[in-house]
């Protein structure tokens, strides 16, 4: 009976070390390689760009004004104001006055203009075109005013300005320089010059 038993329990140690010599085998056959780092592409910026931002729709403007008078009233709170806003003609000298201006009624158009001359003027004395929109003045065409200046064209969104200017041997009757004909136009909401004066007439004017 004791020689049954202790054939037993050799068998019981024998199975046991056997199942933990599979035990370490299937541990040690087991690959313990770590990750790879993930890396960005060189160049991944430029291969991942992101989509244009939606273009946001431009804002309506609107419909040029109507009127049964003139769309310019040289006598007109709007251009009374707006001449006085300019100032002097020079230093110690007379306010601006009323010149030719846009002769529409009716339809009124986008972009409207007046002139400002100086009272007694020459034909080298300076002016300034005037702009004006649905009843509100917008400024004046340049920031300085400028000799020889005339509006030869409008057609509801664009004016048309013609510069001249004096050369060296000119009299102040008779500008040879130019003419320069630029063109102002009410984009929908602003007024846009095209294209910028000429550098021969700034010049001719010397350092302002």
């Amino acid at each position: 009976m004791t020689n049954h038993r202790i054939s037993a329990s050799i068998a019981l140690v024998a199975a046991a070390a056997l199942l933990t010599a599979c035990g370490d085998s299937d541990t040690a056959t087991t690959p313990t390689t770590s990750a790879a780092p993930i890396t960005t592409p060189a160049g991944a910026d430029q291969l991942q760009k992101p989509e244009p931002a939606e273009r946001t729709p431009a804002p309506e403007t609107s419909a040029p004004q109507e009127s049964t008078g003139p769309c310019v009233d040289p006598a007109s709170p709007m251009v009374t104001d707006a001449l006085a806003s300019l100032g002097a003609t020079a230093p110690g000298g007379s306010p601006w006055i009323a010149g030719a201006y846009s002769d529409v009624t009716g339809s009124c158009g986008e972009l409207l203009w007046l002139m400002a001359e100086t009272p007694g003027g020459t034909a080298s004395s300076p002016s300034h075109v005037l702009f004006f929109r649905d009843g509100t003045y917008l400024g004046t065409a340049t920031s300085d005013s400028y000799s020889y200046t005339h509006v030869v064209g409008a057609d509801g969104s664009t004016v048309s300005v013609q510069y001249r200017w004096l050369d060296p041997e000119d009299a102040n009757c008779c500008p040879s320089g130019g003419p320069a004909v630029i063109d102002y136009t009410w984009d929908g909401s602003q007024v846009v010059m095209q294209p910028p004066l000429p550098q021969q007439m700034l010049d001719s004017y010397g350092p302002r």
